[in-house]
């Protein structure tokens, strides 16, 4: 004995000693638990420290005392067990390793396969325990199979027949274990411990008869994790197992002996082929539940499926040959939906096989043409996962195919025809995209504008189809598919094909073709823009692809956007196709715009939301290809052709909204630009209006358009570009009469000056303090001797639009008045001369004024007039607010010209005046001040407070007028403090103000927690009271 096992003997020996002792207390309860669980955790330590110098003898000297343990297993604790197996796993990896002797093998098999069998534990704790003891007892089974297998059960040999039955025993309890238990951990170590048999079992024929009984349970486990949440490592390990047995029971290694005849099989240890034929029909059934597992989403789980699947094809191919077909299936399913990095390993291991096995081709052409005849099917179901799978294994296999330059011809038609009924079923099935209206306000045509007069950059069209999140997924399967074409002879037929479609279809399969093209057009553009020229393919023939696609684009455009026959989907793929003619043409694209601009100016006026975005998006593309700077500046340059056109339909007396929604985008993109282009338009527009004027939808379009003209006129006309100062008109003075204290005071001025003998031909300087004391009207007039300046012909435009507006007020439709009154509003701060052009203001702009004061004024006395039914003001809020505010603005420019009018007018005002109070009173107390503030009726009777404050301020009072006006704005609008009505009121009587402030905070109203602050006169040594109304 070395110095070393010497060593280990006597730091071994106390231990064993003691643990031999306490065992055999514990039998005859001289020794607790306790006691046996010290001696245990001691002995486990020094075998731990030893573990280098143990050998098969040290072994059985160490498990002398530990069969004492054994012996009383089913009385110990579980975590004595647990201990007691801990040493003894350290006994077979350390101490017997290959030398363990056949009996003791035999009783360590039998004695583990006991313990990990279990008992019947029935509280939760112990059951732990028990899995942990399972756990512990399978490690030790692995470990016994890979140490003591050639001794004991015949490696290198056959199996003697009285082994059988024991290793059946430890199979099952494994195999058991592998299926029905519910520990993840007992599971793995199973596992484990089966494969450490299959690897150290040598023997064919027993190995062949445990064969079924393995992989009808692996197939169980395997088959059950596709419905129930098995833990992805048992699966991953399961498929590992089921690797190692089919590799080494049904490999091809062993087809020589495998052709036994059977007249030779009693004699021969070898399988039969009639076995060999019964088994890979079985293999393949149980192959067929367990393959489902490619679309497990774990990457583990898939790339142990794939490891098998490749190892059934290089090693079990012959033996294996009718599962051929579905292993390519799963192996082309697994390089599809992998990440990039894995999906391009595996395709290229794929490739390596099929160029080692050129047959194996013919099997994945025979797949995929099956695969192709299901893609209608597929498509119209309802399993969008199975949908994509099919997709992305189409995709796969024809992209494997094509690697391998695999005759396609007789596949063309079948592929092409099934691709295009696929789509159209996708599309039938998928629901239909809601057409979102678009708001018709300004902020939203200015969104669209502002995207379309953006600089240069990549503009993006929406999905027209498929644009949901899981429809996305079918999109790109198809996609992808159609990807596959482009670089092959197949793509050439698909053109042809889809051509053809385009012309003899209608519906939604007439969308599918259209999708179809859009897609292989894109792919196509792509390569284009990467290598600088077309596919691989004839010039000629993709050049007339494009151009009849292209045609049929334009031909679908020029119908009506509001026609109900076309659908809208078509029409936006349409402008697809018209991008793309664009991107491909580049410059050269101008000279098309002829025929394509106006139908894309069309949509941009469409109420689909999803439609008018494809049309800005279009017309963004257009323009950076064409090398415009802006989408602005193309509609500018080509103004020419594209007023010629909507004259055209104007003069005919086209109806359709057509050629006003051109018009309308053209105005909003261009602006004031496109303005001197209008005339004769606008002149065709009052015609139309004329003549068709009991057309509301019809007049309402026409308006819009006539609006948008004259807001960009107005926005950049000369005079609306003036400084402030003389735009806008200044506030008229209240008249103050001169007293004698004023002129007393003047006089002492005069005195104070210095006399000038000298004769001065200039005129005296008028004095400043003298001129504060005339009227108004009596300043002097600046001078007028040189000729103002001819408006601009926008203006004029925008004064001849304003002028003919005023006939159409009459109109019974609420909606298209308010526009009127909308448009009359925008266009008279432009038509306001300057106020040092007075002379011009008196005859030209103040006519305009006289002749829209009655039409305005009976929008809001009498907003119904062409109807026998006596209406009220109050009867239509909003297009009483919007003829409040245009007559606030005809006030604020038209100045003391409105004098006269507004003095007849006074009575009708205070009669609306208190019925726009009462109802904004009444709606407080109903809804609360904070909600009614924002109401409609509170919003009506702020804007006629504010009317007779622009009356006051801008245009001046009589003092006949005096008291009504007090009555008006005195009230609730003084002690609300609504703003500029204090201000208004001081300039004419601030006594009377102050009385009103007074009285109001003398009131005890409960609605108003406010008061006015008071202003009480301060002098030294003097303090003054309230004043108190009674």
């Amino acid at each position: 004995m070395d110095d070393g096992r010497a060593k280990a003997f006597h730091l071994l020996k106390p231990p064993c000693v003691d643990l031999s002792q306490t065992a055999l207390g514990y039998k005859v309860r001289k020794s607790t638990a306790k006691d046996l669980l010290k001696c245990l955790e001691r002995l486990t330590e020094t075998l731990l420290a030893v573990s280098r110098s143990l050998d098969a003898k040290l072994a059985d000297y160490v498990f002398f005392p530990l069969s004492h343990v054994f012996s009383e297993s089913k009385e110990l604790p579980p975590r004595l067990l647990e201990h007691a197996l801990s040493c003894l796993r350290l006994l077979i990896r350390h101490g017997w390793r290959d030398h363990l002797s056949s009996e003791v093998g035999k009783q360590l098999l039998i004695l583990l396969a006991f313990l990990a069998a279990g008992n019947n534990a029935t509280d939760s704790k112990s059951k732990q325990v028990d899995e942990d003891v399972a756990t512990i007892a399978f490690d030790c089974t692995a470990s016994l199979f890979h140490s003591s297998v050639a001794s004991s059960l015949g490696r290198n040999g056959a199996i003697s027949p009285d082994n059988i039955p024991l290793l059946g025993h430890t199979l099952t309890v494994i195999l058991d274990a592998i299926s029905n238990s519910v520990a993840t951990k007992v599971r793995l170590a199973a596992c484990t411990s089966l494969l450490a048999l299959i690897h150290g079992i040598d023997d064919e024929e027993a190995l062949r008869n445990f064969f079924p009984g393995i992989v009808s349970c692996l197939a169980k486990v395997l088959s059950a994790g596709i419905r129930s949440k098995t833990p992805w490592k048992v699966l991953e390990a399961c498929i590992q197992l089921l690797e190692e047995t089919l590799c080494k029971v049904l490999s091809d290694s062993t087809l020589p002996s495998a052709v036994t005849t059977v007249r030779h099989s009693t004699a021969s240890k070898t399988p039969t082929q009639r076995w060999t034929e019964a088994t890979a029909g079985q293999v393949k059934i149980a192959l067929s539940t367990v393959l489902p597992l490619r679309y497990h989403d774990r990457p583990d789980v898939q790339e142990a499926l794939c490891t098998l699947c490749l190892s059934i094809l290089t090693k079990c191919q012959t033996m294996l040959g009718d599962c051929t077909s579905m292993i390519l299936e799963a192996l082309v399913s697994l390089s599809s939906h992998a990440a990039p990095e894995v999906s391009r390993r595996r395709s290229q291991r794929l490739q390596q096989i099929f160029a080692s096995n050129p047959e194996l081709l013919d099997i994945l052409k025979d797949s995929l043409y099956g695969w192709t005849v299901a893609l209608p099917r597929v498509a119209s179901s309802n399993d969008e996962i199975k949908q994509t799978r099919t997709l992305e294994q189409l995709s796969n296999a024809f992209r494997l195919l094509s690697a391998h330059g695999m005759d396609m011809k007789g596949f063309n038609d079948l592929v092409t025809s099934n691709l295009q009924s696929g789509v159209a079923s996708a599309i039938k099935l998928s629901s239909p995209n809601a057409i979102t209206s678009v708001a018709n306000g300004n902020t939203e045509l200015s969104r669209v504008f502002q995207f379309a007069t953006s600089s240069r950059g990549d503009h993006m069209f929406s999905p027209v189809i498929f644009d949901s999140a899981s429809q996305g997924n079918i999109a790109s399967g198809f996609k992808m598919l159609v990807e596959q074409f482009e670089d092959s002879t197949m793509c050439t037929e698909l053109q042809r094909s889809l051509t053809e479609s385009l012309k003899n279809t209608t519906g939604i399969e007439q969308i599918a073709v259209l999708w179809l093209t859009v897609t292989l057009m894109t792919f196509q553009s792509l390569q284009n823009s990467e290598n600088g020229e077309w596919l691989n393919l004839p010039t000629g023939h993709l050049e007339s692809f494009a151009e009849e696609t292209y045609s049929f684009s334009l031909e679908i455009l020029d119908r009506s956007a509001y026609d109900d026959a076309v659908d809208w989907r078509l029409q936006a793929l349409s402008l697809e196709i018209v991008a793309l003619q664009a991107k491909a043409q580049g410059q050269c694209f101008r000279g098309e715009l002829v025929d394509a601009l106006y139908p894309i100016l069309e949509r941009m006026g469409s109420n689909n939301a999803a439609l008018q975005h494809h049309a800005v998006t279009c017309l963004g593309v257009v323009s950076d290809s064409c090398e415009y700077p802006s989408a602005s500046e193309l509609v500018v340059q080509n103004a020419d052709y594209l007023v010629n056109a909507i004259a055209v339909k104007l003069n005919t007396f086209d109806i359709n909204p057509q050629a006003s929604q051109v018009m309308l985008m053209m105005v909003r993109l261009c602006g004031s630009a496109i303005i001197p282009y209008l005339d004769d338009l606008t002149e065709s527009i009052f015609a139309i209006l004329a003549s068709y004027h009991g057309y509301p939808r019809l007049v309402e379009s026409l308006f819009e358009v006539l609006n948008a003209v004259v807001e960009e006129g107005a926005r950049v006309s000369p005079r609306a570009i003036e400084p402030a100062a003389k735009t806008i008109p200044s506030p008229r003075r209240p008249y103050k009469p001169i007293t004698i204290i004023d002129v007393v005071a003047q006089l002492q001025v005069l005195k104070k000056r210095p006399y000038h003998n000298c004769p001065s031909t200039r005129s005296p300087e008028p004095d400043p303090e003298i001129s504060s004391i005339r009227e108004p009207d009596e300043t002097t007039q600046p001078s007028t001797s040189e000729d103002p300046s001819p408006p601009s012909k926008a203006l004029t435009l925008v004064y001849t639009i304003t002028q003919q507006t005023t006939h159409h007020l009459s109109t019974p439709s609420p909606a298209l008045r308010r526009l009127l009154l909308t448009l009359i509003a925008s266009s008279l701060p432009s038509l306001r001369p300057p106020s040092t052009t007075q002379a011009d203001t008196d005859a030209s702009f103040l006519p305009l004024v006289a002749t829209l004061w009655p039409h305005i004024t009976r929008q809001i006395f009498s907003p119904t007039p062409s109807t026998s039914q006596t209406t009220t003001p109050l009867a239509d809020l909003p297009t009483l607010l919007t003829a409040l505010q245009t007559l606030t603005i005809i006030s604020q420019h038209g100045g003391s010209f409105l004098l006269s009018r507004f003095s007849d007018l006074l009575p009708k005002l205070q009669n609306l005046y208190r019925q726009l109070q009462q109802a904004m009173l009444h709606e407080e107390k109903t809804l609360g001040r904070s909600r009614a503030s924002r109401s409609l009726k509170f919003k009506t009777w702020d804007q006629m407070v504010g009317l007779l404050v622009t009356m006051v301020v801008y245009v001046g009072i009589t003092r006949e007028m005096e008291d009504a006006v007090f009555e008006m704005l005195g009230g609730e609008a003084l002690l609300r403090r609504r703003e500029g009505v204090r201000d208004a009121l001081e300039g004419l009587n601030p006594d009377a103000v102050w009385s009103l402030e007074e009285e109001g905070n003398s009131k005890k109203d409960e609605g108003w927690d406010e008061k006015w602050e008071k202003r009480k006169p301060v002098v030294d040594g003097w303090e003054f009271k309230d004043v108190e109304f009674r």
